[in-house]
């Protein structure tokens, strides 16, 4: 058990130096981040039409049964514009000290998991790159259970997907070797 918590907390360290790379110091996804033409007006805009934190789709489809309304969601969805905003009307703090506590957690949480996966499965008794390869899959695992599957639900356009589907893959394999080297049969 000693040796699942320590492959956990150095594959989650890992994954969180690597995820604060691919953020500050790559342009991974900073590139697929756009900035608001007129930020102002859209913000006050949001300001007067949104009034707590919550995810707000556009154009929002109508609660009730009203078969008016939901013809006039329809007319609308089709021809656009259709978006998804993730909205904060108190703000944040940008230095983000508790998002970057509760990421390293989760970073370490996720890697002890792989761990415990990985020490349950053949994958243990393999070589080292196949026990990497193992914490790999369960990143490429991530990638279509939430990236791709944001991308065609959720609308996410491709690059921004892309750029989620690098840094998920990479920073399992990267992670995978923290874990790999701690977690192996003793046969």
């Amino acid at each position: 058990m000693k040796r699942i918590l320590l492959a956990g907390a150095v594959g989650g360290l890992l994954m969180f130096i690597w995820s604060a790379v691919a953020w500050i110091a790559l342009p991974l996804h900073t590139s697929t981040i756009s900035a608001m033409a007129h930020e102002d007006s859209v913000i006050t805009a949001m300001k007067s039409g949104m009034d707590k934190k919550s995810v707000y789709m556009f154009p929002a489809r109508p609660k009730n049964g009203d078969q008016a309304a939901i013809d006039l969601w329809k007319k609308q969805f089709n021809q656009g514009p259709v978006g998804m905003v993730v909205y904060n009307p108190t703000g944040a703090s940008d230095v983000m000290l508790a998002e970057m506590g509760i990421g390293l957690l989760d970073s370490i949480l996720t890697a002890m998991l792989a761990a415990w996966l990985l020490s349950r499965s053949t994958a243990a008794k393999s070589g080292f790159f196949a026990r990497v390869m193992f914490c790999g899959a369960l990143g490429l695992f991530i990638c279509l259970a939430v990236h791709v599957a944001n991308w065609n639900w959720m609308m996410y356009p491709v690059d921004y997907t892309t750029a989620w589907v690098a840094d998920s893959l990479i920073g399992w394999v990267i992670g995978g070797i923290g874990i790999a080297a701690f977690v192996k049969s003793a046969a």
